[in-house]
């Protein structure tokens, strides 16, 4: 038997509110070039937030681990002994980690005073 009403190409899409969107493309935007402008535009905000967090001594922890690491490998596949290149990774290790952090903070300061300055000119 042949189907009396039009099926809907897309399903209700209600929400934990209890609104429920209108049927067609509600999510997406309507062509390539908006798809790609919103797609440009989110990104550009997700590499902002990422960019604008305070420094962390976690963080620098974090990035004194992998240098050292870094520097340990090279230590022993220069051949040098094996407690010596542990040491001096340990040594770089707790070097590092100040470092790391009050350079990030310095960055981190400059650019906030230069987001500060912008928002007073324009």
């Amino acid at each position: 038997m042949a189907q009396t009403k039009k099926k809907r190409k897309t399903k209700h899409r209600g929400t934990q509110a209890g609104t429920v969107e209108s049927r067609g493309r509600t999510s997406r935007p309507r062509s390539a070039s908006q798809a790609r402008q919103q797609s440009l535009q989110r990104k550009q905000n997700q590499r902002l937030a990422r960019a604008v967090q305070p420094p962390s001594w976690r963080g620098a922890a974090i990035r004194a681990g992998f240098a050292a690491g870094i520097f340990m490998v090279v230590l022993i596949v220069m051949k040098q002994p094996i407690v010596s290149s542990v040491l001096i990774g340990l040594v770089m290790f707790g070097m590092y980690i100040p470092m790391g952090f009050y350079m990030d903070k310095f960055l981190y300061d400059r650019r906030m005073k230069r987001e500060a300055r912008q928002r007073e000119q324009g």
